[in-house]
């Protein structure tokens, strides 16, 4: 199912890149998805974990329920981005990078270090 909906989510990305505006930024998911954002303050804050092995998780630490990880660091905002989403309820062909967060909004890691 996560192949699939890759798979739409870049195939609708595409479609906006050339020009093809599909009309979708007044869905009633989005729009839900946006008022909860607000009322957590505007935005989501996660909490990032790197284990030894290079695995991560990342925990919102002021909206309950989104937790997302990887085996990888190389995509961490993509996933994170998809885990939003995918809490939200919002499908693949209305996910827009955009719609979360604004261009040149720093993005802020938080790191535990263990010795």
């Amino acid at each position: 199912m996560r192949i699939i909906n890759q798979t739409i989510y870049f195939l609708y990305k595409i479609l906006r890149q050339i020009g093809i505006n599909l009309e979708n930024q007044n869905d009633v998911r989005l729009e839900a998805m946006r008022n909860e954002i607000a009322k957590a303050g505007g935005k989501i804050e996660f909490k990032i974990e790197q284990y030894p092995d290079g695995s991560w998780t990342a925990e919102s630490i002021n909206v309950d329920g989104i937790i997302t990880g990887d085996k990888i660091t190389k995509n961490v905002s993509a996933t994170i981005r998809d885990a939003v989403f995918t809490y939200f309820g919002v499908p693949p062909y209305l996910c827009q990078d955009d719609v979360l967060r604004a261009d040149n909004e720093p993005v802020i890691l938080r790191q535990k270090v263990y010795v």
